[in-house]
């Protein structure tokens, strides 16, 4: 979990901004919340049982429950992160939603310039080949 919000706090801006999540254990123990804290990141927990307080994330859930998961018949774990690869990428890149304006994520983010470069660096690389041991190749 650490090692995720690390690669998305070298991406993005975070002044000022606010983590929403459920009270799941990976969101709740202390070496994330401190870790937020550190890098100056508020935390707001959902209330238990209130799926309709993070509405987004359960929009999206339900999307590649019908879109993706439904549809498809993985052969393979690598099959289907091919899959989810390319879900993903359309939903991000292509896909326009509705509480942006009709505009995708990435062309909402580059033009509010949301995006911040100053945190990109040479160590994300390194950080993301090393990132998914379950599909490595050794």
């Amino acid at each position: 979990m650490i090692i995720l919000l690390s690669l998305l706090l070298m991406e993005y801006k975070i002044e000022g901004i606010t983590l929403r999540n459920d009270n799941g254990s990976q969101f709740i123990a202390g070496v994330v919340r401190q870790f937020l804290k550190e890098k100056g990141v508020n935390q707001e927990f959902t209330h238990v049982a209130t799926p309709q307080e993070n509405a987004y994330i359960e929009a999206l859930h339900s999307n590649v429950q019908r879109e993706v998961v439904e549809r498809y018949e993985f052969e393979s774990i690598y099959h289907a992160q091919m899959i989810f690869n390319r879900y993903y990428d359309w939903y991000n890149n292509h896909r326009k939603h509705g509480s942006l304006g009709r505009k995708s994520p990435e062309k909402y983010l580059r033009e509010n310039e949301l995006k911040s470069k100053s945190y990109k660096n040479q160590k994300t690389t390194d950080i993301v080949s090393n990132f998914n041991p379950i599909l490595s190749k050794n």
